[in-house]
């Protein structure tokens, strides 16, 4: 807040203010530009979509969490958030489509719960088997996941699968790393959401769940996000290869 109040020359009371209007903002929208396919010909395309990926039918999207890192709240227990590498966060629980766009998402819940238990206080939780019009569709997770007929997840390996549990693996695994891929195309794009470092959680929450909806808008622009990574990559290859001829010189 003091840096960019800084850099804009503004008070941080009205830096704080204009970021609470902007994220009330994007909340409102959120239900607009965050949702599920509206009827049974946008589920169809969405299938065969996530059906090219990796030749899984019948996907409609790929759930997982991921952790949001955060300074204890104030007056919380700091171990109330601890998550399994012992640094507080809240968990952020994504749905997202073949383009990486988030079609649900949840978050405020402490680092510490499991995976299947922040699925089960979520919204999407109550509505999700009529989403899947009861095993039509499904969710594609990891194995923190309970299998459902909306939700598979991966056979556990203990090395005596057989050929087609092997094959369905590789396939689910295909297709649910966008999932990771797109958590990690958030982070990047709000370098923020690395560690947040509000003091309540509500304003936590709105934040990330603000930043789900650029993300969204992003993608939906066609954000130059890709060609700036693709000149960077270019940039520091081009960099490494004039090493040997510096140390020559």
């Amino acid at each position: 807040m003091r840096d960019v109040a800084d850099r804009f020359d503004t008070a941080i009371s009205t830096c704080e203010t204009i970021l609470s209007r902007v994220m009330n903002y994007l909340l409102s929208i959120a239900k607009d530009v965050i949702k599920f396919p509206n009827n049974d010909e946008e589920k169809d395309e969405l299938a065969y979509r996530f059906l090219k990926i990796s030749g899984f039918p019948n996907v409609l999207g790929c759930i997982d969490g991921s952790y949001i890192n955060i300074r204890t709240p104030k007056y919380k227990i700091r171990s109330t958030y601890a998550n399994r590498h012992e640094k507080t966060s809240l968990v952020l629980q994504g749905i997202c489509d073949d383009k990486k766009k988030f079609i649900d998402a949840f978050t405020g819940v402490a680092g510490k719960l499991h995976d299947s238990k922040t699925f089960t206080l979520s919204f999407i939780s109550k509505n999700i088997s009529g989403i899947c019009q009861n095993g039509k569709y499904h969710l594609l997770g990891d194995s923190a996941y309970p299998i459902r007929e909306y939700l598979l997840t991966p056979y556990k390996d203990y090395g005596n699968l057989i050929r087609s549990q092997r094959i369905y693996n590789k396939k689910l695994c295909g297709t649910r790393v966008l999932i990771e891929n797109a958590f990690g195309l958030l982070k990047s794009r709000f370098r923020q959401l690395i560690e947040l470092q509000f003091h309540d959680v509500k304003k936590m929450s709105k934040f990330i769940m603000a930043c789900c909806v650029l993300h969204n808008l992003c993608i939906d622009l066609k954000d130059s996000f890709y060609i700036e990574l693709i000149n960077m990559g270019i940039m520091m290859k081009y960099l490494i290869s004039m090493i040997p001829k510096f140390w020559e010189k």
